[in-house]
């Protein structure tokens, strides 16, 4: 079911003022098959727009709050919309695409990956999640950043991600705590425009650098996008030699940026994970295989 027939539906129910409203009368106020406009309010009921209207189990009216937003949506289809995201935000899905693109664009495949995870559905569920990513970008609380990423409406919430707009291709330096990197949180621990780890419970670790006054600067790349081949065959002793390691390789990597690397990426990227797994093997003293 596409984005916009689920906002039509979406729309009808909150606009219903009937004692109650069904799948037949959803498709008759839409135009849409019954079958579909059936699917719909029971997604809708999870986030509190609906409440059950007695009788039978298929039968639903809107709650104030979605008379609200239907009265938003009759000044514009814009204010609808922006109360619909705003009635959403503390969603778990809300919170959940909020958290992953706190610090930048996302291509597509991983913010479809973060809904499997936070809902615990196996990978046979993935169709579900991309028609709920799918109505997020309708919604206009997730949207396309170029080169299949993906972005936050807000834009990235954490006070170290990129600027969005003319400098996104820029990298950003900032200062970095290589001890305290921000680790990835669990679902639904977004709750203030900080990142995961900064809160006042995170104790910061003594370094070499703060003992001699100087605090570390570490130039943040943003994430892989698709690139020629000349960029592919760029030497490795390039600049990156002064990046901070611990800041890059702390955020965990995903499948959905590993399948945006060449074959010879991949296989040059295995071979420097054989040579760490074996000397860090061999300073703990045991062999590897």
């Amino acid at each position: 079911m596409r984005s916009d027939e689920q906002l039509r539906v979406i729309r009808a129910a909150c606009a219903s003022t009937d004692s109650f409203f069904n799948a037949a009368r959803l498709a008759a106020a839409t135009g849409l098959d019954e079958k579909k406009c059936g699917l719909v309010p029971t997604f809708v009921f999870t986030t509190g727009l609906l409440e059950p209207a007695g009788g039978h189990f298929s039968r639903y009216r809107p709650t104030k709050k979605a008379s609200a937003i239907a009265a938003a949506w009759e000044k514009s289809e814009e204010a609808g919309l922006q109360a619909l995201r705003g009635s959403w935000k503390g969603q778990w899905f809300a919170r959940a695409m909020r958290e992953r693109l706190g610090y930048g664009p996302v291509p597509r495949e991983g913010l479809v990956a973060r809904l499997l995870m936070n809902a615990n559905a196996e990978k046979h569920r993935m169709r579900q999640a991309e028609i709920l990513l799918d109505l997020l970008v309708g919604i206009g609380m997730v949207v396309p950043d170029g080169d299949g990423f993906m972005n936050w409406h807000e834009g990235p919430c954490y006070h170290w991600a990129e600027t969005p707009g003319a400098d996104r291709d820029a990298q950003l330096s900032v200062e970095v705590d290589p001890d305290t990197s921000p680790p990835e949180r669990s679902p639904g621990a977004v709750t203030d425009d900080k990142p995961p780890g900064s809160g006042a419970q995170a104790v910061p670790k003594t370094t070499s650098s703060d003992l001699e006054g100087e605090s570390p600067k570490a130039s943040i790349p943003r994430p892989r996008r698709r690139a020629g081949s000349a960029a592919r065959t760029q030497s490795a002793a390039d600049p990156y030699t002064d990046l901070d390691l611990l800041a890059l390789l702390c955020p965990p990597v995903l499948l959905a940026d590993l399948v945006r690397l060449s074959k010879d990426e991949l296989l040059e990227l295995h071979e420097h994970l054989r040579g760490i797994a074996a000397l860090t093997a061999k300073l703990r003293g045991r062999p590897v295989s």
